[in-house]
């Protein structure tokens, strides 16, 4: 929920010609002249029966600066007011106050265009934000009060009634998906039944999903850490509206996809906290109703089971609006992706992969992609990133980069690696500046249990193969139609990192494959780089037969 801030700069109502003045130069009685007053602000102007009248300029002693209109001693018609903390109002003055119509541009960016009295916003007005949202409508007193229509800049518009800066009255909040709220507010909170969101049906006869195959209508689902979900399926998942009892005691009603809230719902927190929102995978960003005190993220329930098993977020950068497009990258992405999905990566089903290319590879849905994927892995489990695309120092650079926002900083990507309770972490990135996954023996089902025993006899931990060192940038080639760290990347995970030959590519055979094979092509100006603290033996791939390696 946002309100408004709007600052106001008043002024104190002194008659200077009440003051003692020394006159340093001209006609300080009728004319133009100069003089000081004993606070130390100094006046030149023009001067009527010995009071500041016409045209002139005040310096203030406190660093602030009037230029503009004089009567009888008073700051009167129009003039400028400058502060030394940057802030400008330019506009129209009535004994020594704003008064009339103005423009307030604050240093911090936010700016208001409109009518004043008595040295407050009063009548319609605009008030421009410097975060980029905009409110167009009626002030009282300094605040938005009446009618208003905010423009947020996310691209919501609310337009109603206003009161103290917040909603409040009846009003209507749109979204750029199309959808409407309608209803009234109160201090800024929706009014409404929240409970109607909550799965209505009859829950004790539900099909229990987690034996069934539930491809649509209604379900039941237990996760692994002992959460409960109720409601809609689609294509056998969770999905549509429903109720989630968390093991943690927390309770969820509304929309949900991907094993996490999303869409319209309210999360009611076992410590008393209410949240009713728009939710976006997991992240209340358009909170509608709030009560109580503040409670850490949503949680997200975990897949806890015996068996060890792979989630991967993979994300491939190419279309830039502020920075040049990139040729190979979202081929790259594709690839691994791929590879991912088929037996010799491990054969990962839908719900434990995620794939964000180019419009989709924003820095909101990649981090929402890695929270919603990478918490639901247990202590038995593997979590993968993979990031092609631009990068700086610190940061890899989603889509939506606008040459400032929107980086993806390292720190992030640590934070949300050290929040999953996975046991192997592994990080695989073929972006510039980013050093500041698996083909098989018969029958599949062997190799495949051999690779994940493998994983439970390796200590884990969390290891980052870049394409390059920190100050060095990552090259594409037309020739392999890929970028070059990713080209090797995806041959050695296929067997040709092998080195040792026993059908498994661990994190070190890898790193050492990808690392000799760059510097190679690329004349040494590309380095690889392999950190963390992990178990070099980590398994990554495993290998087909020399007759079968490779081939579809």
């Amino acid at each position: 929920m946002r309100g408004v801030l709007i600052i106001l700069s008043t002024i104190l109502a002194t008659t200077l010609a009440s003051a003692q003045i020394e006159c340093t130069s001209g006609d300080c009685i009728n004319g133009q002249g100069a003089c000081i007053y004993p606070s130390g602000a100094r006046y030149e102007g023009q001067f009527r029966e010995g009071k500041p009248n016409g045209k002139g300029t005040l310096s203030f002693s406190d660093g602030r600066e009037y230029i503009g209109d004089w009567k009888n001693g008073y700051r009167h018609g129009m003039g400028i007011l400058s502060y030394p903390n940057g802030d400008k109002f330019t506009g129209e003055f009535d004994a020594n106050l704003f008064d009339g119509r103005g423009i307030m541009a604050y240093a911090n960016g936010n700016r208001y265009e409109g009518p004043w009295q008595d040295g407050k916003q009063e009548g319609r007005g605009v008030f421009f934000f410097a975060n980029g949202d905009r409110y167009e409508g009626q002030f009282r007193q300094g605040l938005c009060e009446g009618e208003g229509v905010m423009f947020y800049s996310d691209g919501s518009i609310y337009s109603g009634q206003w009161a103290n800066n917040v909603r409040h009255g009846r009003g209507k909040l749109s979204f750029p998906d199309g959808e409407e709220i309608t209803g009234e507010w109160d201090k800024g909170q929706y009014l409404t039944d929240w409970s109607k969101l909550a799965y209505q049906g009859d829950t004790a006869n539900l099909p229990n999903c987690n034996l069934l195959f539930c491809n649509a209508g209604p379900g039941k689902y237990t996760y692994g850490d002992g959460s409960v979900y109720v409601g809609d399926f689609y294509n056998g998942m969770p999905e549509g509206s429903g109720t989630v009892y968390y093991a943690s005691g927390n309770r969820y009603e509304g929309g949900w996809k991907q094993h996490t809230p999303h869409g319209r719902g309210v999360m009611y927190y076992n410590n008393g906290r209410i949240v009713g929102a728009i939710w976006d995978f997991g992240k209340p960003i358009k909170k509608l109703f709030e009560q109580g005190e503040s409670e850490g993220p949503t949680p997200i329930p975990i897949d806890r089971d015996a068996q060890v098993k792979i989630w991967a977020v993979v994300v491939g950068a190419a279309t830039y609006t502020h920075m040049p497009p990139l040729r190979y990258t979202d081929d790259d992405a594709y690839q691994l992706y791929a590879f991912l999905k088929s037996p010799e990566g491990g054969a990962l089903p839908d719900e434990q992969v995620r794939l964000l290319i180019d419009e989709q590879a924003t820095r909101k849905n990649i981090l929402n992609a890695m929270r919603s994927v990478f918490l639901r892995a247990d202590e038995n489990d593997v979590i993968i990133f993979y990031f092609s695309g631009h990068g700086l120092q610190g940061a890899f650079l989603p889509v939506d980069f606008d040459g400032y926002n929107n980086q993806l900083k390292h720190e992030e990507i640590k934070a949300l690696l050290e929040e999953s309770k996975a046991k192997h972490k592994i990080v695989l990135a073929d972006a510039c500046h980013s050093g500041s996954l698996l083909s098989m023996k018969t029958p599949l089902q062997i190799a495949l249990k051999r690779y994940y025993e493998a994983f439970e006899q390796s200590s884990g931990g969390t290891a980052l193969l870049m394409s390059s060192k920190g100050e060095e940038y990552s090259l594409e080639d037309g020739g392999l139609r890929s970028g070059i760290f990713s080209h090797f990347l995806v041959l050695g995970l296929k067997g040709a990192a092998n080195q040792n030959g026993d059908d498994l590519v661990t994190i070190q055979e890898l790193f050492d494959y990808v690392h000799q094979n760059v510097r190679m092509y690329t004349g040494n100006v590309q380095t690889p780089t392999l950190t963390g603290i992990f178990d070099p033996n980590m398994p990554v791939a495993f290998v087909r037969e020399a007759a079968t390696a490779g081939k579809p």
